[in-house]
């Protein structure tokens, strides 16, 4: 059942949900879902005022909504932005971290956190702006900070492993196109990517087939996306692939705003 926040969440059942703050540009998104009653979650957008900072616009969206004041049994920060490297778990320095982003990118004003992907023995470092990770620390209970692409790896993993041909997994959602490749749980390929329409989906997801090497006839192509952006895709992919297939959320009745990031994330946790 598709609720608003409103409507289920208060003060006093505020430690019975896990709750997820997507922050995009220009906006971020609140879900949450009690895993005693999956049926009962919400997914909510939040638009923030474009002409302040986008910390200020944050602080302003935090005070006027006093939801972000309660006490959930976990919180997760969501960071969505393509400001992350894959580095293996056997050369990961935590104290060099930081040089290991400024290397990376050159972007400066920026915290680099780091979060492990277990298994497969790597972990993902990103950056946030600091002042945004500062005000979100300083503000939410116990905060964990993850990556929009760490959960959509862990997921997809889990779901190659039981496949015998390799797996192209791609999620095109608000701009940004996450996409791995595996081979029975054995990540080849990882990149994100901008895009500005379909034809730049189309483009990167058969740049990315022919780069790894996979076969027309034998691998398949998953994609997490709405139903429209998936017809689009398919109408054309299937001119050049054999084998394609959605991903769809694992829950009955969920809501259609749910950001697919925010969907492999519950998946993994609850």
């Amino acid at each position: 059942m598709s609720v608003r926040v409103s409507e289920v969440l208060t003060a006093d059942n505020a430690g019975k949900y896990v709750v997820s703050i997507r922050l995009k540009p220009g906006g971020l998104s609140f879900a949450g879902i009690n895993p005693d009653e999956k049926r009962r979650f919400f997914c909510e957008e939040i638009a923030l005022n474009g002409k302040k900072s986008y910390v200020q616009a944050l602080k302003d969206t935090f005070f006027s909504h006093v939801f972000f004041a309660y006490s959930f049994k976990r919180i997760f920060v969501l960071c969505v932005n393509r400001l992350y490297t894959m580095v293996p778990e056997n050369v990961f320095v935590e104290k060099r971290k930081e040089e290991l982003m400024s290397f990376a990118f050159s972007s400066s004003g920026y915290k680099t956190l780091h979060e492990p992907v277990d298994d497969l023995e790597a972990g993902i470092v990103f950056g946030i702006q600091s002042d945004v990770y500062e005000f979100c620390s300083r503000s939410l209970l116990r905060p964990q900070w993850v990556h929009a692409v760490t959960r959509l790896l862990d997921l997809w993993r889990k779901q190659s492993v039981v496949h015998l041909a390799k797996q192209l997994y791609i999620s095109p959602y608000e701009g940004i196109m996450y996409a791995a490749c595996f081979d029975r749980g054995a990540l080849l390929f990882v990149n994100s990517f901008n895009y500005e329409d379909v034809t730049d989906i189309l483009y990167y997801t058969l740049y990315i087939w022919r780069q790894v090497g996979m076969e027309q006839l034998s691998d398949e192509l998953n994609i997490v996306a709405d139903a429209e952006m998936y017809e689009k895709l398919t109408v054309e992919l299937k001119k050049y692939l054999s084998n394609i297939r959605a991903i769809t959320f694992p829950w009955p009745d969920a809501p259609a705003n749910v950001p697919p990031d925010v969907a492999a994330l519950f998946t993994c946790e609850l």
